[in-house]
């Protein structure tokens, strides 16, 4: 038995354009919950999935599992705590089959699952495609068991080894804090290698990226060649302390750096909108667990994308 699941298709003009400027709703976060349900509805059946089967009995309907899985990722991975909202969607007509837990685990262990959900984030985000030309670039760790410890503060490396926690790397914008692109990566991976990719995804999209700002963690000729190739003329990834200006690869570098070193101020003015993307990181964490529950690799890396889903529908909701 072989079974493919991806999606056909996803763009701006896919969805309703619900979020015409960028004005929250004061009653967010009250209705938070009924609005993830509603937003999480409308967002996933109006997507188009193709499913191809050859052998055995027909397959769960794949909307109702997605549903199933970001309800249990919004319960913090809790099948008992998410029964109750599952059979109230059954009830409305808004699932047309109660997903068991094991139905869910099994594909949550799915490799098609995981990038299935990243494209998902994509298309989340693009809500506000029209509004954001900012983006902001950022890790973080998550231990693979609860109180695992060594995440709580960013150079706590004593109390555990990186190898016991899974990375995930995220490019948020300014104005909205939506995530528009997300990867996960074994927690040894480095900062600098993934960076093209996240900022690359989202300009391919369809978001007009005329700003980046990130760490030093990111700080490379390499990286200023990638922003100056897609057209974002106001990077602003911080230097490391003993950087020069020899043997540049773009002028953007020169110019950057000479910008940091002589007008520290300039520089500070438009950088300190990085810490931006630390409220992100903290209200996953706040909200959907600081750890990981599951134990295969491809299930932590389910789970992870599954919360910056979570946390990207309930960001629509907040302006819906």
């Amino acid at each position: 038995m072989e079974q493919q699941i991806k999606l056909k298709q996803y763009n701006k003009e896919l969805f309703e354009k619900t979020v015409i400027k960028l004005q929250p709703n004061d009653n967010s976060l009250e209705e938070e919950k009924d609005k993830f349900i509603s937003n999480m509805h409308d967002f996933i059946d109006r997507l188009n999935f193709e499913t191809n089967q050859f052998l055995g009995r027909p397959k769960a309907n794949f909307k109702d599992i997605i549903k199933g899985l970001l309800l249990m990722s919004y319960h913090g991975f809790s099948y008992r705590r998410t029964q109750s909202d599952l059979k109230k969607m059954h009830e409305e007509g808004l699932l047309s089959f109660i997903p068991s837990k094991s139905v869910l685990n099994l594909y949550a262990n799915d490799e098609n699952t995981k990038n299935l959900v990243s494209r998902l984030i994509q298309a989340s985000a693009l809500f506000f495609a029209d509004e954001e030309n900012t983006l902001i670039v950022d890790s973080t760790w998550l231990g693979l068991r609860m109180y695992s410890g060594g995440y709580r503060k960013v150079y706590d490396k004593t109390s555990t080894s990186l190898q016991k926690c899974r990375k995930l790397h995220i490019a948020c914008t300014k104005n909205s804090k939506i995530i528009a692109y997300a990867q996960t990566s074994a927690g040894t991976v480095h900062d600098s290698p993934v960076f093209e990719e996240l900022i690359r995804k989202p300009v391919e999209n369809g978001f007009t990226i005329t700003s980046v700002l990130a760490d030093a963690g990111y700080s490379s000729k390499n990286n200023y060649l990638i922003c100056k190739e897609l057209g974002i003329t106001e990077a602003y990834i911080d230097f490391k302390s003993n950087v020069t200006g020899k043997r540049a690869k773009s002028d953007l570098w020169k110019d950057k750096l000479k910008l940091f070193k002589e007008q520290k101020e300039v520089w500070k003015d438009a950088y300190r909108y990085r810490a931006l993307v630390e409220q992100v990181f903290s209200v996953i964490k706040r909200k959907h667990l600081n750890y990981l529950r599951s134990r295969n690799e491809t299930a932590q890396d389910v789970e992870l994308l599954l919360k910056c889903l979570v946390y990207n529908i309930t960001v629509i909701g907040r302006y819906t």
